[in-house]
């Protein structure tokens, strides 16, 4: 047993010191140990965080370009800040309780902060804006969109992604920040052969930010000094030119490369003992398809026949229903709707719908849209008329174990969508046709099921180039947002969040042309006809169960490929699969519930020039 030597006695007044001494000693001994569990870019974070203060503000006078704010340095006013500059108007009442709702607000641009002081403040004024005293000044309460912009002089990728990915998390923790990857604007540069050392000093960037809508852009040059990484960073805010910061760094050393084997934005590898099979999104990219009939792929995921049709069949759509758990997958020829429990991995056929021969089915999906957790269909219609065409979609369900029409005729494009992230598709979207474009530009609509009728509910903030056929949501931009994916005209697929463009791949997904619909003018004295290609939907599935979805679709301008869209530590990536599978992939779905998912392919291989008939095989994943 350990002993102590006492030694001699204390006085009372060393005791007191001794006291102090320990307390010092253990105080500096936490303080250390609470730096050592500091996030390796605190200091970083605090500096970017501290420019955006949540102040609300009003204009005390105006001096030519000068303005003077009732905010300073007590409200975190900092030099440098840009605040948003707007002018009151009239109230807003409610109608019938007489509430005040507020004002309407008239934008009047920006103005930058020069000078503050304990009580007030100086900024100046941007080119093209005008002020008055009575004016408001505002920095918004919600998130700001601030977008990350790696760059590389040297530095090693694993480390830039390791360093980035860091980075977002800790700005995501503060709730203050919606961080995006400035992927479009990399690419913007390397088109315009701009080198990293001379974008990071502003070269380029406010075109770019202008065309891609980048308000708040964050650039990191990471280089090595000292045989070290190491970054540089500013942070640029638009418009405007000079940087509202500044400044360099050498990453932490705990910031170390991802595993290379990690694909979406799963921050740390997971404690305990490594996976015993690599997840289905690492075996997907590395084509581990066995071999078969219908597949020429090599190797590991073993794949199975669960149905044959006798027809192309071309849209298809899987979920499991809420209230019996049984899965089911809808198919349509484009005449008919055909619904299929998935039993043991086969088909049990639970019902064939034939409407009225209106028109050509170019659609459909399963999702409970009424909450009584039976699935319904929505049917995607169109019909052909010699002046302009237009849709006669409808809505189907389950009824004593046949087709029931829920509401039909109806006008829109239907897109139904998992927007609370469950699992099951519960919310419905409504895109206009119109004949000049067939998709009405930047519109869509909420729409509900009420007494058997579509009843408009509220606007959905969409990209001007929205195309409700070929969309879908997903959490791939964070576990917390639901992202919007969409195939635009170039068949490029978009990722947008707000109704705001966040990546477009460089690359062309989509179905091929193998769904072609035409609208006919009327020009004058004559017709002319306009075709548009409808792209299959878009898979969002967790594929290596990390929480983060990633994004499948088919790429048929090469038969039997699929792309597959992943959210790593640097941003949006896409990389193309060769399935193997010899046939045109006309429809994807999944079930989630499995772990690793079993997905769902509709395989076609189509006959003569024209692609009108042909025979369908179901593929599954054995889900081993």
């Amino acid at each position: 047993m350990a002993t102590w030597n006492r030694g001699p006695a204390l006085s009372s007044a060393n005791r007191w010191v001794a006291l102090g001494v320990g307390l010092l000693a253990l105080a500096a001994g936490s303080l250390a140990g609470a730096q050592t569990t500091r996030p390796p870019f605190a200091a970083l974070v605090d500096q970017v965080r501290a420019l955006f203060p949540k102040v609300e503000g009003e204009v005390i006078e105006v001096r030519g370009g000068e303005l003077t704010l009732s905010l300073g340095r007590r409200d975190g006013l900092q030099a440098g800040i840009e605040l948003s500059l707007f002018r009151e108007g009239r109230e807003l009442r409610h109608p019938k309780s007489g509430e005040l709702l507020g004002r309407v607000e008239q934008p009047l641009g920006r103005v930058s902060v020069s000078q503050v002081f304990e009580a007030y403040s100086v900024a100046t004024l941007l080119p093209g804006v005008e002020a008055r005293p009575a004016d408001k000044v505002r920095l918004s309460a919600g998130k700001i969109r601030l977008t990350l912009l790696p760059l590389s002089s040297g530095e090693k990728e694993g480390q830039v992604e390791a360093a980035v990915q860091e980075l977002s998390e800790e700005l995501d923790r503060t709730g203050r920040f919606q961080v995006m990857m400035g992927d479009q604007v990399n690419v913007f540069l390397a088109q315009e052969r701009i080198k990293a050392e001379e974008a990071i000093e502003g070269k380029g960037l406010e075109t770019a930010a202008k065309r891609f809508n980048v308000e708040h852009l964050l650039i990191l040059l990471f280089k090595r000094v000292e045989k070290k990484p190491y970054m540089e960073v500013r942070l640029f805010s638009y418009p405007g030119a000079a940087p509202l910061l500044s400044t360099a760094l050498f990453v932490s050393p705990s910031v170390k490369p991802q595993p290379k084997a990690q694909f979406s934005a799963d921050p740390q590898p997971r404690p305990g003992p490594p996976p015993k099979q690599r997840s289905l999104l690492a075996r997907l990219l590395g084509g581990e398809l066995e071999a078969g009939s219908y597949s020429s792929g090599e190797a590991s995921i073993p794949l199975k026949e669960a149905a044959r049709f006798g027809f192309p069949v071309l849209g298809m759509d899987v979920a499991v229903a809420p209230r019996d758990k049984v899965a089911r997958l809808v198919v349509t020829d484009g005449d008919r709707v055909f619904l299929s429990r998935i039993v043991n991995r086969a088909l049990d056929p639970e019902w064939t719908y034939s409407p009225r021969p209106l028109g050509r089915i170019v659609s459909v999906q399963l999702a409970d849209l009424d909450g009584d957790g039976v699935l319904e269909v929505v049917v995607n219609r169109y019909v052909q008329h010699e002046q302009a065409g237009g849709f006669t979609s409808f809505i189907l369900t389950t009824r004593g174990g046949k087709a029931a029409v829920v509401v039909e005729n109806i006008g829109e494009i239907l897109l139904a969508v998992d927007a609370s992230g469950e699992g099951i598709k519960q919310t419905l979207w409504a895109q206009p046709f119109t004949p000049d474009g067939f998709f009405q530009k930047g519109r869509a609509e909420r729409v509900v099921l009420k007494s058997g009728a579509l009843v408009r509910n509220a606007p959905v903030r969409v990209p001007h180039d929205f195309r409700a056929t070929g969309a879908t949501l997903s959490n791939i931009a964070g576990k917390e947002t639901r992202a919007l994916a969409y195939i635009d005209e170039a068949n490029r697929l978009v990722i947008a969040l707000d109704g705001q463009e966040t990546w477009r791949s460089a690359t062309r997904v989509g179905g091929g042309g193998y769904l072609k619909v035409e609208v006919v003018k009327q020009m004058g004295l004559t017709t002319r006809s306009y075709f548009y290609t409808l792209e299959p939907l878009p898979l969002a599935v967790d594929l290596d169960g990390d929480g983060i979805e990633e994004i499948l679709i088919p790429q048929n301008q090469t038969e039997g490929h699929l792309a597959a869209v992943f959210r790593g530590p640097a941003g949006y990536r896409l990389q193309s699969i060769n399935s193997g599978f010899e046939g045109a992939i006309t429809g994807l779905g999944a079930i989630s519930g499995d772990t690793p998912p079993t997905l769902i392919a509709a395989v076609v291989r189509f006959k003569g020039l024209l692609k009108t008939s042909g025979e369908t095989q179901v593929i599954m994943t054995s889900g081993e």
